[in-house]
């Protein structure tokens, strides 16, 4: 996702079982249907925005919906596989399935299919900042057994040298959660305090 794609960008929470309320990066870029160089039917186009706003109304508390945004979404990428994105959606939708789940078996599963296709996100574009955000903040929500601290680490540093890249006040307003959880997961590994300072103050001072 470019970054100037960004300025469409809405916040979203995601609410694990047990754990505090995080942000989620909410991106609009459309992948070109591969092989074809098209971009996206109205129908595919429905899915993915259906997908998104389903993945939002469950970590609103919907729990029919996190099941609805995976079936959509997983439509969508039988077609656009390519599409970073809609799949990091597609992980941290499993991650909401495995929050509303009644049975442990079905909370390990769910959560383990969205950790392969969050990971895969990655695999797909690893320096797009919405892909890496959603990875870091389902990464460092999920339970400690899931051993996903030091993948959430890892993003959350590389979100920060995007940034460092690119200083932009869009960027600056989602570095604030950022940089919060740096110094909640990694304290004194970096100059966390004074650049949430810096991203604060960019962003206007919120």
């Amino acid at each position: 996702m470019k970054f100037t794609t960004l300025a469409r960008a809405a916040a979203v929470r995601l609410l694990l079982a047990g754990t505090p309320a995080l942000l989620l990066l909410a991106g609009f870029a459309l992948a070109a249907d591969e092989g074809s160089g098209k971009a996206p039917s109205p129908e595919y186009e429905a899915l993915r925005s259906q997908g998104i706003e389903l993945h939002d109304r469950a970590r609103e508390g919907d729990e029919e919906a996190a099941g609805n945004a995976v079936e959509r979404l997983e439509r969508y990428l039988e077609r656009f596989a390519g599409d970073s994105e809609a799949r990091a959606y597609l992980g941290s939708a499993y991650a909401l399935m495995a929050r509303d789940a009644s049975s442990v078996v079905n909370k390990m599963r769910y959560a383990n299919r969205g950790m392969r296709h969050l990971d895969r996100a990655l695999d797909l574009a690893p320096r797009d900042f919405a892909v890496r955000f959603i990875r870091a903040q389902v990464n460092s929500s999920l339970p400690k057994m899931f051993g996903r601290r030091e993948a959430a680490i890892e993003d959350m540093r590389m979100l920060d040298a995007i940034f460092q890249e690119n200083p932009s006040p869009e960027l600056a307003g989602w570095m604030i959660e950022i940089y919060g959880d740096l110094n909640d997961l990694a304290p004194g590994s970096g100059q966390w305090e004074e650049r949430l300072a810096k991203a604060r103050a960019l962003a206007g001072g919120s």
